[in-house]
């Protein structure tokens, strides 16, 4: 089991980077509150064995959480579930995180 699941991304302004990460921390029957954090923490986490990452898609019909796939990292700075060693975040397709989420 993921210590991890990541449900939302949010891009950088030219759509080629992630910046912040929606994570849920894996709980034994689902998961916990949503936290924003920003990718290159994520990264860190993985590439020194920390914590490890799945990612999560909403299920609006059995209104769960359904598991993706694992998160690792490339180069040390980019996060994928495609193990194509591509130097580009690749999370799939999981929901943008709404911008007003990341005002202060």
């Amino acid at each position: 089991m993921a210590d991890f699941c990541i449900t939302k991304v949010k891009y950088s302004s030219d759509g080629q980077h992630i910046e912040w990460l929606a994570v849920r921390e894996e709980l034994e029957k689902t998961v916990g509150t949503e936290r924003l954090v920003q990718r290159a923490f994520v990264a860190s986490l993985i590439r020194l064995g920390r914590a490890s990452f799945i990612t999560r898609v909403w299920d609006q019909v059995q209104e769960t959480f359904k598991k993706g796939a694992d998160v690792h990292v490339v180069e040390d700075h980019y996060l994928s579930t495609d193990r194509n060693n591509s130097k580009r975040d690749n999370l799939g397709s999981l929901p943008l995180i709404k911008s007003a989420l990341l005002a202060s």
